[in-house]
């Protein structure tokens, strides 16, 4: 949810040679989903050959934009097209508890995985601490409340989700749920590594992305 590229540099440094890829912020000042795809439709120079890759809370996001837009694919990783919990949560406190500093375990636990260095634990907080606390519980609330799967169901680019094997924040249902509401087939792959799979998980996360548009090209 905090939108920056910070913690994108090991899967930018790890693409393929001949692709060009760019990692894009979400503006700080923007938190509703309907809000940043109007921005990014047009802030975005997409065609139909661009290939959308969005993890977690920007995964409503592309697929709005690849529905609005098109794509020639779009890559979901441990993301959601529906609210992945309950929306009650969001009654609790959203900005006092994004003021509070997560310990390194449950960032450990549900963000970057138990065997994740100290390094790259500071390195995400200091990317949430980049963006106001207002502002996370904002998206925080959009993202108890997003419903993006008639989008999904609109889309007919070829769809990749990947999965990382010890994602303990984003649940088999909403895997189930991209799935069900789609109506091309969605490729499903697993991959060992946390929440943060492109992060920690980059030569892995291009080979399924790679061999997936492989397949592409030669249907």
């Amino acid at each position: 949810m905090h939108g920056s590229t910070d913690l994108m540099d090991d899967f930018v440094a790890t693409a393929p040679r001949e692709s060009r890829v760019e990692a894009v912020a979400l503006p700080t000042q923007l938190s509703d989903y309907s809000e940043l795809a109007s921005h990014f439709a047009s802030a975005l120079r997409l065609t139909l050959s661009s290939i959308l890759v969005a993890e977690s809370f920007s995964g409503p996001l592309a697929i709005m934009l690849a529905e609005r837009i098109g794509a020639g694919a779009l890559v979901l990783c441990n993301t959601f097209a529906k609210a992945p919990y309950a929306r009650a949560l969001g009654l609790f406190p959203m900005a006092l508890m994004a003021r509070v500093p997560s310990p390194s375990f449950l960032l450990r636990y549900f963000i970057v995985g138990a065997r994740a260095p100290d390094s790259v634990v500071d390195q995400v907080r200091r990317a949430v601490e980049t963006v106001p606390a207002s502002v996370l519980a904002k998206r925080a609330r959009s993202a108890l409340r997003v419903d993006a799967t008639p989008e999904l169901a609109r889309c007919r680019c070829p769809i990749l989700y990947l999965r990382g094997t010890e994602d303990h924040l984003i649940h088999n249902w909403s895997i189930d749920a991209v799935t069900r509401a789609a109506t091309v087939p969605v490729a499903v792959v697993s991959i060992a590594g946390p929440h943060l799979l492109l992060k920690m998980s980059p030569r892995e996360s291009w080979g399924a992305i790679e061999s997936f548009l492989d397949g592409v090209h030669a249907g």
